[in-house]
């Protein structure tokens, strides 16, 4: 087994050597044969199952330079080799080149083989000697000045074969684009009509009392109007969604079915309401102290939460419920309706939301539906069609009462006294359509647009009778045809 030893530092080892250490120590050098030499510890590290030629006679070599004054020579790491040696001062010149070449000699095992050298020697000889088409470039550039073989793949004057010619290709419009995650949700056909089954149940079950205002003792229907104005200007302060406000009317009308409210409290429950319906709707719904704010600080934090408490205490935490512009949103996804259309049609069901008397007594689908009939008879269009009748599950009849009670709200809608719902439609967002002129609609005006859509539809069942028996006709003559054939 062959060893050899490490210096862990060389400059404490051999503070003797030099002129300042002879004086030290009364005119002879540490090192040198006699009493004063100074024999530094050296640590031992073994090397296991190495085969270092002519390490024995390294070492022994190196002991003997030590005893003659020299210090030993041992590998110091740097930066230009890892097995140069670097002599101390009193060293011949001979004694230091033959220990130089033992110690390089032992330690040509540990020499690291680079093939940086080699690797760069055998490109430079696989590069031809003409010059190449390609430029020089780094991986992953864009190949510049090359003339590129034309391919099967390769579409109009661009370098690359699998590049496309962006001027080439045709933009199709894809109509309507979906503005929110409830309208691409309905835009998938095959859940549709599950949706609307499913929605029409949902608000038979959680409807408020029609007639709940007879048994409220301190409020009535223009204080409700009152708060319902006032909830809009709030929704519009904070940037809330349409849904959030309708949510909140929602809330009010069933809590006020139960519990009776005198009006000193009555701001307090639509103040509570407003912040439940954000908080289950918005993102990013406003703190209570918001809503302490926009009460002029009439009710405290405590108050807002404890009616908070009890609203949803009464309510037994039934939030999900489908109201008018939940409808509307699928109706106008389903039929393709222009958004001009939509925004008229939100725009009364908003202004439905005043008045408590006749329109709690007609559910929200049916709300959006008449709404919708009016939207289109006031922008000059068909009022009702076919596929608007199976889309929504409505005939056009049965919508008589509900687009009575909506056009004569829409026609009184420029002379109330509360004005935030007119306000917010005559921006920009929703096209103006506050502003739109009014369209008279009396019954017999209602009744002969109807008898027209009837006699449509059964003209049209007429002539598509007599094709269907054409084609009958058609298929027996064949049938017998090829029986007679057979026989023949």
């Amino acid at each position: 087994m062959a060893s050899f030893r490490v210096h862990e530092d060389l400059e404490k080892e051999n503070r003797g050597v030099g002129p300042m250490a002879g004086k030290k120590a009364g005119g002879t050098v540490f090192g040198a044969a006699g009493k004063n030499q100074l024999q530094p510890q050296r640590t031992m590290l073994n090397v296991l199952n190495t085969n270092i030629p002519h390490a024995d006679k390294t070492i022994k070599d190196a002991k003997n330079l030590r005893a003659t004054g020299g210090a030993a020579l041992m590998p110091k790491v740097g930066k230009a080799d890892e097995n140069a040696c670097i002599p101390r001062a009193g060293l011949p010149a001979k004694a230091v080149q033959k220990a130089t070449s033992n110690v390089t000699e032992a330690f040509k095992g540990f020499q690291v083989y680079d093939e940086s050298k080699e690797n760069l020697a055998a490109a430079a000889c696989l590069l031809p000697k003409e010059e190449t088409l390609h430029e020089k470039r780094e991986p992953l550039q864009e190949i510049k000045n090359v003339q590129l073989l034309e391919t099967p793949m390769s579409v109009g004057d661009s370098y690359s074969p699998m590049s496309v010619d962006k001027s080439a290709m045709i933009v199709v419009d894809e109509g309507h684009i979906p503005k929110n995650d409830r309208e691409r949700f309905y835009e998938v056909e095959e859940y549709q009509e599950d949706i609307l089954l499913y929605l029409k149940e949902a608000e038979r079950r959680n409807r408020p009392k029609p007639n709940y205002m007879m048994k409220q003792t301190d409020i009535n229907h223009s204080m409700r109007t009152i708060l319902v104005d006032w909830l809009v200007e709030v929704s519009e302060e904070y940037k809330l969604h349409g849904e959030t406000l309708a949510l909140a009317v929602s809330y009010i009308d069933r809590f006020l079915s139960f519990m009776s409210v005198v009006r000193a409290k009555l701001q307090l429950v639509g103040t509570a309401a407003m912040f439940i319906a954000a908080k289950y709707e918005e993102i990013f719904p406003p703190d209570v102290s918001e809503f302490v704010y926009i009460t002029d600080d009439t009710y405290t934090k405590n108050q807002v939460l404890r009616m908070e408490q009890l609203i949803l205490k009464v309510l037994s935490f039934d939030l999900t419920v489908p109201t008018s512009l939940v409808f509307t949103n699928l109706y106008c996804v389903m039929n393709d309706v222009p958004d001009k259309v939509k925004y008229l049609t939100m725009y009364l069901c908003e202004l439905s939301m005043l008045e408590a008397d006749p329109y709690l007594t007609y559910v929200p689908s049916k709300i959006a539906a008449g709404a919708l009939a009016l939207a289109r008879r006031i922008l000059d269009l068909p009022m009702w069609s076919k596929m608007l009748e199976n889309n929504t599950g409505y005939k056009l009849p049965s919508l008589k009462d509900i687009v009575l009670d909506l056009n004569k709200t829409h026609t009184l809608a420029a002379t109330m006294a509360q004005q935030a719902i007119q306000e917010k439609y005559k921006s920009i967002k929703f096209k103006d359509v506050a502003s739109l002129p009014v369209t008279k609609l009396t019954e017999e005006t209602f009744d002969s647009i109807c008898e027209t859509l009837t006699r449509a539809a059964t003209s049209s069942s007429q002539q598509a009778q007599p094709q269907q028996l054409l084609t009958s006709t058609s298929d027996q003559e064949n049938g017998r045809a090829q029986k007679s054939l057979l026989i023949a």
